[in-house]
């Protein structure tokens, strides 16, 4: 039996403390701590001491999560390196909304029990500390599911994948009806096989957008499939966002999520981001980043390694946006090289 490899992380409930080193907070306490240390910034006179301990305190938050989300791209990148005996390059790139600590933005890569791959993209409703823990929460839905699949694997040789979504969607709204939580997930589910020369890719696209394709041959651009379009024999289907309230509405139609199948070549490009990037706003113009623009930043770095074509992007993107304060949503981008594995 396989152990199925899951980026984890620590259990926090909202309202709850929020404990690091010695200093202790709620989820209200980072908020005052956050809008203290802004008006700080136009005073012009010397801050109390308690204003300074404050501020001390609130440091020492910030980067304790700052930590947290290294070690969390440490070992995604690490997950990353093993992939069907092959070390994939990747680039990665995740921003959290201004003013938040935490960020609702997830990915993982699973290894499943029949030797295949289930990669998850995901992107909780809110910000900070609500969204981190609601996160932490599809996690354990996912790590509890993986397991229960990889024990009727060992009976059966058999792993069904629309069966392991529906019992992750079911373990996850579960959890959120039980809290009481109305809050919910976009989760894109992508089950990877390799055949030869190719990557089958199936999707079970929970409200997310899908990725953006680049095929490629011998570093030169021969196609771009933007997935979220109906175009060259392909047709985008999603199921619904994952949330008790809206299993309350639908009921049984909640669970149904038709599956999309895509193939891959060696050597070519996929791009995973979240709708922050795409959403983020001009401030002179309102007009949305949107993805005409990633297209062509794709195109235009495609002689570029995965992890400075991310760069390029989240430059474009602070420069289309002006200034950090104007960053409304997480900002979450992965792109892929799929190895050669012949």
């Amino acid at each position: 039996m396989r152990a199925a490899r899951c980026l984890r992380g620590p259990d926090i409930e909202p309202g709850k403390k929020f404990i690091t080193q010695t200093v202790t907070f709620n989820t209200k306490d980072i908020l005052t701590l956050i809008m203290t240390k802004q008006s700080l910034k136009n005073l012009t006179v010397q801050p109390s001491e308690l204003y300074e301990d404050k501020l001390a305190q609130l440091e020492l938050i910030i980067n304790e999560a700052n930590r947290v989300r290294n070690t969390d791209k440490t070992m995604i990148e690490g997950l990353l390196g093993n992939f069907y005996g092959r070390t994939l390059n990747v680039g990665i790139e995740f921003k959290r909304a201004y003013g938040s600590i935490l960020s609702g933005d997830y990915f993982n890569l699973t290894e499943l029990p029949d030797g295949n791959y289930l990669f998850v993209f995901a992107d909780l409703s809110g910000h900070g500390l609500p969204a981190y823990t609601n996160l932490i929460r599809l996690n354990s839905s996912i790590i509890l599911a993986v397991r229960e699949s990889e024990r009727i694997y060992c009976k059966t040789g058999i792993l069904d994948t629309s069966d392991l979504i529906r019992d992750i969607t079911i373990k996850f709204t579960d959890i959120m009806e039980e809290l009481n939580n109305e809050e919910f997930a976009s989760v894109l589910f992508t089950f990877i096989t390799n055949q030869d020369d190719k990557f089958h890719l199936k999707f079970y696209n929970h409200g997310m957008f899908f990725p953006m394709i680049i095929r490629k041959f011998r570093d030169r651009t021969i196609d771009v499939y933007d997935l979220n379009k109906s175009e060259k024999g392909w047709f985008p289907q999603k199921g619904y966002l994952m949330g008790c309230a809206l299993r309350d509405i639908l009921g049984d139609k909640y669970y149904l999520c038709p599956c999309c199948e895509f193939t891959l070549y060696e050597g070519d490009r996929a791009l995973f981001y979240s709708d922050g990037i795409v959403e983020s706003i001009n401030p002179q113009t309102g007009e949305e980043f949107g993805e005409g623009r990633i297209r062509d930043i794709l195109i235009e770095n495609v002689h570029s390694a995965p992890q400075e074509t991310i760069d390029t992007l989240f430059r474009s993107l602070y420069g289309y946006i002006e200034n950090p304060h104007n960053q409304k949503d997480d900002m979450t981008s992965i792109l892929i090289d799929f190895p050669l594995v012949r």
